[in-house]
């Protein structure tokens, strides 16, 4: 298995991401450069402008049932290899294990990314998914350190929403659920 970033933000998409956010304010020029600061501002508040930030991963003879855990990110576009025994004859794909090796190519905005951290880095995920997201974040702050506060887990970065959190510690959704359910009076309990 294999895993390598092909695409990433470069100085000039952060020019253009500073371009979008002071277009939004009502300014069309950027006069200075977008700081260490600033990326890191931009990121922490996800607005619309980091949308502009993009990044692709080959991801290289990866388990099958792992590219079915990460294709379920809707904002990310994947181009996974086909199993289908009219474009491949190595194996009967009726008879395929879920272990099978395929190929993927990865694309995502920055927003995107730091929700797929969020989410499959989180204990919960399977470790394997987490192994490969882990690699992916791994390059991404080799290359963009600014991204490294937020390619966490979710409880690290804004607290658990897990329904059945994985110990490290509650907070956030699931804590405030947890208390209207013992709150709530005559309500059925929630499993």
């Amino acid at each position: 298995m294999e895993i390598k970033m092909t695409k990433w933000p470069t100085e000039d998409d952060w020019v253009e991401c500073k371009r979008r956010a002071l277009c939004t304010a009502g300014f069309m020029k950027v006069i200075t450069l977008p700081s260490t600061e600033w990326k890191e501002a931009m990121l922490n508040a996800r607005h619309s402008p980091i949308r502009c930030l993009t990044f692709s991963f080959d991801l290289v003879g990866i388990p099958s049932w792992v590219s079915v855990h990460l294709v379920r990110h809707v904002h990310a576009q994947p181009y996974v290899q086909s199993q289908r025994n009219d474009r491949q004859d190595e194996y009967d794909r009726t008879e395929a294990p879920q272990d099978s090796p395929v190929n993927m190519i990865w694309d995502m905005n920055a927003e995107e990314l730091m929700t797929i951290a969020n989410k499959r880095l989180c204990a919960k995920a399977s470790p394997e998914t987490r192994d490969i997201v882990k690699q992916m974040c791994d390059l991404v702050v080799e290359k963009c350190p600014e991204f490294k506060p937020f390619l966490v887990e979710m409880c690290k970065y804004a607290g658990c929403h897990e329904y059945d959190p994985c110990g490290k510690g509650e907070s956030g959704a699931i804590a405030t659920m947890r208390k209207f359910v013992h709150d709530c009076t005559g309500c059925e309990p929630w499993v």
